[in-house]
This record gives C-alpha cells, sequence and structure tokens, in this order.
C-alpha cells in the first residue's frame, strides 16, 4: 500500500494537492482526513467525492501529522489501499448509537469474515461505550476496534464525522477491513496511575453518576480534590478535572478511565465522557508526569516487536491528556513515531476506542490509542 501524506491551511490548498496528486501516476482510493472545524467541512467531504475518493475522518481538538502537532488545520493521508479490502460506511444515529452501532456491526460482518474496524463518533457529551456495546452484540466476538470522538477545538457546541456524504453532527463514520487481506494491530494505553481507596458508583445512568458510596458525586470528587472553585463548575467542562484526575474504572482483567466533563451544582452530579453502571468499582488517578509518557513509549515498543512494519499509523490521542501533559505530549508522539517508517496520522479527541493488552476493545478517555494498518502483498 501506497501513501500519500497531507497538510494544509486551507481547503483550497488541500483542493490543490489532491488535484495535483490525480495528474501523477499515484491512484488514490482511500483518504483519511481530520480537521479542524474551523474549516468548511462540508466543502472537503465535496472534494473527495467529487475526486471519487473514499473518505474517513472527523472534526478535531488538534492535529498530529508524522512528530508534528497543529492547530487549525487539516491533516490527512491518501492511499491506494484495494477496494476490496475495505469499505467505509456510515450512519446519522439521531440519539440511538447503540441501534447504529449494532446495525453497523452486523453490516461489517456480511462484509468480511474477519472484519477490522477503524471508527469516529461525533457528538460532544454522547454515551460512546453504547458503540462498543452495540458493536459486541451484533459481531460476537472479539476484533481489532480503534477510533476517537471527533472534537471541535474545546468549543463543546458541535462535533463531526466525515464521509463522501457529508459532515455529520451526529453521525458515524466506519472504515471496514478485511483483516485476512489488511493487517490492523494496534493498542491502547494511558499510564495515570491509580491513587486512593476504591470506591463505588452507587447510582449512574449511562454516563451521568449521581452518587459515589452513597454520597452526591460532585461532594466527593471535591473532597477529594477539594481546591476547586464550585462557581466554575455549573454547566461548564471543567478542564482541569479531565485533564489530571479520571476515574480508573476496574473491569475483569484491566481498567478503563472515566473523565468528567460537567459537575452539577444544582443536581451534585458528574457528567463523564463514557458510560458507566451501577455497582462500577473504581479509584481516581492522576498523572504520574515524566513517567506516563516514558511508560507510554515503552508499551509501544512491545508492540513494535508484535507488528515490526506497517504502512500507517493512525494514532487517537485524548485531548484532556494533551492538556495534562502539555509540551510534553510531543515527546509521546516523537517515541511512538520512531519504532515504525511510515507516515503518522492522527488527532486530539473527546474520547478513544482500542484493544487493550489482552485483546480486548473498550472506550476509553485520557488515552493513547494507536492502530497500524498494512495491507498484505
Amino acid at each position: 500500500m501506497n501513501t500519500r501524506p497531507l497538510y494544509a491551511e486551507t481547503v483550497e490548498d488541500l483542493t490543490k494537492q489532491i488535484n495535483k496528486l490525480k495528474l501523477s501516476s499515484f491512484k488514490p482510493t482511500l483518504g483519511i482526513i481530520f480537521c479542524s472545524p474551523v474549516h468548511d467541512l462540508n466543502a472537503i467531504c465535496k472534494l473527495f467525492d467529487d475526486s471519487d475518493i473514499d473518505l474517513f475522518g472527523c472534526s478535531t481538538a488538534g492535529e498530529i501529522l508524522f512528530e508534528e502537532i497543529y492547530e487549525s488545520s487539516i491533516v490527512g493521508v491518501l492511499t491506494d489501499m484495494k477496494k476490496e479490502n475495505y469499505e467505509v460506511i456510515t450512519r446519522t444515529t439521531n440519539g440511538e448509537v447503540y441501534k447504529s452501532a449494532f446495525e453497523m456491526g452486523l453490516q461489517a460482518k456480511e462484509l468480511y469474515k474477519n472484519p477490522a474496524i477503524m471508527l469516529a463518533s461525533s457528538g460532544v457529551i454522547i454515551d460512546a461505550e453504547q458503540i462498543m456495546h452495540g458493536l459486541a452484540d451484533s459481531i460476537q466476538k472479539n476484533i481489532p476496534i480503534f477510533g476517537g470522538l471527533a472534537a471541535d477545538d474545546l468549543a463543546l457546541k458541535a462535533t463531526y464525522s466525515l464521509s463522501r456524504k457529508g459532515a455529520d453532527n451526529g453521525g458515524l463514520v466506519f472504515v471496514v477491513f478485511n483483516n485476512d487481506k489488511i493487517s490492523v494491530n494496534g493498542m491502547a494505553t494511558s499510564g495515570w496511575e491509580a491513587i486512593g481507596n476504591i470506591h463505588t458508583i452507587t447510582k449512574a445512568e449511562g454516563n451521568v453518576v449521581y452518587t459515589i458510596d452513597d454520597k452526591p458525586a460532585l461532594d466527593v470528587f471535591i473532597n477529594y480534590f477539594g481546591y476547586f472553585d464550585e462557581l466554575n463548575l455549573q454547566n461548564k467542562p471543567i478542564d482541569s478535572m479531565s485533564a489530571q484526575y479520571p476515574l480508573q474504572i476496574i473491569r475483569d482483567d484491566y481498567n478503563v478511565l472515566r473523565s468528567p466533563l460537567i459537575g452539577s451544582q444544582e443536581e451534585r452530579t458528574l457528567i463523564l465522557a463514557g458510560g458507566v453502571k451501577q455497582g462500577d468499582k473504581f479509584r481516581f488517578s492522576i498523572s504520574p508526569g515524566f513517567e506516563v509518557i516514558d511508560q507510554t513509549i515503552q508499551e509501544f515498543g512491545h508492540l513494535q516487536h508484535e507488528s515490526p512494519e506497517t504502512d500507517l499509523m493512525v494514532l487517537f490521542s485524548c485531548k484532556g491528556r494533551h492538556a495534562a501533559l502539555g509540551p510534553l505530549i510531543e515527546d509521546e508522539i516523537i517515541g511512538i513515531s520512531s519504532y515504525w517508517d511510515a507516515p503518522l496520522i492522527g488527532f486530539f479527541s473527546y474520547g478513544e476506542f482500542g484493544n487493550v493488552k489482552n485483546g480486548k476493545s473498550d472506550f476509553h478517555n485520557e488515552t493513547c490509542s494507536l492502530v497500524l494498518i498494512k495491507e498484505q502483498d
């Protein structure tokens, strides 16, 4: 599989680059685009449709190309992947996230005996875990699933999935790969360190937590990290909470992070960037600083031993992680990129999908999820 990276500061510049490539011997079939919502997203979708190039992408809160981080830009890659080895499918969820994901999972199974999925989902505050539930119930086996929640430069107003059909504020877009022909491997890891006692979520609905240990959820959080100004919590994004102190939910054989997004003074609740269940056990967690970078890079070093070669790297990294680590995030990207001699593209997201070490895929926050894509000879 051949690739051509793209970087543009305007839609007009992107158009010129694609038109120039169309005159060369390189014949792209699939494009991946991550783009700040300051640009005309529908114009980008139309450009790909007019060019007869399949499109997977979404809006962002920062863009990544090779080892560089950008803001308010357009990054991407064109590939000449064989059309019989992949399919781009889309759905407008209309609020029915589980149903849409379930139907798309059935479609993926019909396409290929051994599918792998790379996905992007719009929606500022959705219970993204319902995507995983829908896919698990329809596909009924562990498969590679990687992706991210679209973002909007922290405006928290509207995010978009991108395909040849257009920009969709409320849409899901999948690239379904034939995993017998396209090797899709990767890993999601965070490096966050659990602290304090184990707590229990005693009342929750989806991604809204009402009580922790039978106490109002917001009160428990503020008592734990008590220097927050409550006056700034009402119906506003609580970036410092999200970036530094996610809940580490204890699964049977691994943990996932859930970031608080909004604290309600009136209802004393926390709205998380992903669903939880009543009875879930968790510990609060913090970033250990420099160590999180080293640990993350080392984890991907193990992945390099499993997949020493790749045609393309796609990175989904949490915007909250970027906020917590600051300039250190550049060291993480450089370290990851150094393992493979291939283009790396990505974006800062509002949530990540990816397989953990044991192979099970889940929805994550504050996490770095990397997917490696290689077309077999």
